[in-house]
C-alpha cells in the first residue's frame, strides 16, 4: 500500500518541490536586484515615459 501511494503522490511532489525551488531562486535574484549597489545603475527595460 506505501509503495502504490508513493508510485502516486511521489511525482506530483517532485514536480511541486522543483517548481518551489525554481520560483524561490528567482525570487532571490530579484531582491538582490532591488537591492543592487547604486554604481549598478538602471536594469530593466528601457521604456519611455509620458511625455
Amino acid at each position: 500500500m506505501f509503495w502504490m501511494m508513493l508510485g502516486v503522490f511521489g511525482p506530483i511532489l517532485l514536480i511541486g518541490f522543483f517548481f518551489a525551488r525554481r520560483q524561490d531562486r528567482i525570487n532571490r535574484a530579484m531582491t538582490e536586484m532591488e537591492h543592487a549597489p547604486p554604481e549598478t545603475g538602471y536594469v530593466g527595460p528601457h521604456r519611455p515615459g509620458p511625455s
